[in-house]
């Protein structure tokens, strides 16, 4: 005797599985929203239909929300060393997969760049990597990217009679708000007079090539100072007389950025640096936490900027580094130290390695943890000879596209 009709469609319906097909895009992004790298999230589109038609569905909002909520992964430094060419040392914590250090060692680039010390770290910027060769004036330079192992020539600024004095170097995203190897920008900024051009690619700027930017009313292209770092793809630049100014990525627009220093920076010395710092974001709910680290002399200011607006406050501030280094470990309680300049020489995650100079130019390297203010010393050797270095992350791209297959 055959069974009841509505039992049977009963036991057919209890059967069938949930699937990712059954699930609505809105869950799929808050679940996508959780993936730490941003590899992770390429492959999740590369993974399914359901997956990719949420994140591609979602544009570059979702994009941007998602890498709001992370740090930058930190694959390694570039270090830039005296009389010798550059070097890449993967990050003690590598982001996943493990780093091949092998496939970041620039030999792909011509023997030149990578057998002598004529060429320097300039920036590094979404996955690439600006080198600038530091023997001739004005400075031809190369744009990168280690992960295609793809690069381009750059021929130097068409400049002439400007004295060999300092410049700035900067990469930029490209004219669609994304970045490439053949889609940039490179901004070269000029120290000893108001001049600032950009680099275009064919795909970003049309014709391509070097344009000079006006100069604005108010001669603000003249104090623009070092490059600090980037907040949300704007430049910023900070200036050795204690201000910040950030240049906006699409208007070419400069302004002064309103930080609460408390430092008296007309006291010598009178130079102060800047140095923008990511961490992490707090529950994957709040927004990665942006800083500014001020040192002037011994001192040092740490200002994070709030959530919502472009308002930055004075987090803290520690008077007297070597005062307040005296008790870490391998600190010697008989050496009195008198520090004459401390600078930052590296940052990652949420930390900044800090570098100090005494009068015999004795170096004391340490570090600073931006959420809890701890400092640890950190080992001479593998910064011996460094003159800085170059932080090299992993981007979130601000777009996907779908294949048209």
């Amino acid at each position: 005797m055959e069974p009841p009709p509505p039992q049977k469609r009963r036991r057919t319906t209890a059967e069938e599985p949930t699937t990712i097909h059954d699930m609505p895009d809105d869950l799929l992004r808050q679940i996508l929203l959780r993936l730490d790298s941003p590899l992770w999230l390429v492959r999740a589109a590369c993974a399914s239909k359901p997956l990719r038609r949420a994140i591609i569905a979602g544009g570059r909002a979702f994009l941007r929300h998602a890498a709001s909520l992370h740090p930058p992964v930190v694959v390694g430094h570039y270090y830039e060393r005296s009389m010798r060419p550059i070097a890449f040392v993967p990050s003690s914590s590598p982001a996943p997969p493990p780093v091949d250090a092998g496939r970041f060692a620039l030999k792909f680039l011509p023997r030149d760049v990578t057998t002598t010390a004529y060429w320097e770290v300039s920036d590094c910027h979404a996955g690439l990597l600006l080198l600038r060769d530091g023997y001739n004036y004005p400075p031809n330079s190369i744009v990168c990217d280690p992960l295609t192992r793809r690069y381009q020539g750059i021929p130097h600024p068409p400049v002439e009679n400007l004295k060999r004095v300092g410049h700035a170097f900067a990469l930029l995203d490209g004219d669609d708000g994304d970045i490439s190897i053949s889609s940039f920008r490179v901004l070269y900024h000029f120290l000893e007079a108001p001049h600032v051009c950009v680099f275009f690619t064919t795909a970003s700027g049309g014709a391509g090539g070097w344009r000079f930017l006006s100069e604005p009313a108010d001669g603000g292209y003249k104090h623009m100072g070092h490059v600090a770092g980037r907040v949300d793809g704007s430049l910023y630049f900070g200036i050795s007389t204690g201000n910040v100014k950030v240049l906006d990525n699409a208007s070419w627009e400069l302004s002064e950025v309103d930080l609460p220093i408390g430092i008296d920076t007309s006291k010598p010395p009178k130079r102060s640096a800047f140095t923008v710092v990511h961490g992490a974001g707090h529950g994957r709910t709040s927004p990665a936490t942006t800083r500014i680290v001020h040192v002037h002399g011994e001192d040092l200011e740490v200002f994070r900027r709030r959530v919502s607006g472009d308002e930055w406050v004075l987090e803290h501030s520690i008077a007297k580094l070597s005062e307040a280094t005296r008790g870490l470990f391998g600190y010697r309680p008989d050496k009195r130290l008198e520090w004459t300049e401390v600078r930052v020489i590296s940052v990652g995650n949420g930390i900044a390695v800090l570098s100090a100079r005494d009068r015999r130019t004795d170096k004391w390297l340490f570090s600073v943890d931006m959420d809890t203010e701890e400092m640890k010393v950190v080992p001479k050797e593998p910064y011996r000879g460094i003159r800085w270095t170059c932080t090299y992350t992993l981007p979130w791209r601000q777009f996907l596209r779908a294949c048209p297959c």
